[in-house]
């Protein structure tokens, strides 16, 4: 299994999924999100039941960001 990341980004505004397990084995989707160069932001885990199950939290998202005009930024 693999971990997974992606940032995107809409004028000022950013947005991190990351696909990861915790300290205990279990997968689980973190999201970032706030203004670029803002001292504040906000972060939110969402735990999952298996790395499928995650996958899935993570695509879901990934469409979300695309359909509310974000767009990926590589590297």
């Amino acid at each position: 299994m693999c971990e997974q990341y992606e940032r995107w980004e809409r004028g000022s505004r950013y947005y991190i999924l990351h696909l990861n397990q915790d300290l205990f084995g279990q997968w689980q989707l973190t999201r970032v999100w706030g203004q670029r160069g803002a001292a504040l932001g906000r972060i939110s885990h969402a735990p999952a039941a298996s790395f499928l199950a995650a996958k899935i939290l993570f695509e879901q998202a990934c469409r979300r960001r695309a359909r509310k005009g974000y767009r990926l930024k590589p590297g």
